[in-house]
């Protein structure tokens, strides 16, 4: 049981650790903005969003300062390049794309 805790505990900090490391790039109707998770477990955004994230079981969660919302299922081996479609805190259907953190 111990061992089955560490290894789903360092499953979701590599894929955590890979989110830092990196931005996602989200894509939607509301257009196109970059997202920058810090280690401390805000995040902030090229247009001016920010929040705080957590994970929660197998669940990576965001939420705005305005109080949106969101979890969708934590990635694993999550690597440049790499597309998903989820749903922003906002609810809306979007394209998360991991890239480069510059």
């Amino acid at each position: 049981m111990i061992i089955q805790l560490a290894a789903a505990l360092l499953l979701q900090s590599m894929a955590t650790d890979t989110l830092v490391d990196n931005a996602l790039l989200v894509s939607g109707p509301e257009g196109a903005y970059t997202v920058f998770f810090e280690e401390d477990g805000t995040y902030t955004t090229n247009v001016g969003v920010a929040g705080n994230w957590h994970v929660d079981g197998d669940q990576f969660c965001v939420e705005r300062e305005t109080g949106a919302a969101n979890c969708q299922p934590l990635m694993a081996d999550l690597a440049i390049g790499n597309s998903w479609t989820g749903q922003n805190a906002n609810g809306d259907d979007v394209t998360f794309t991991l890239i480069a953190r510059e």
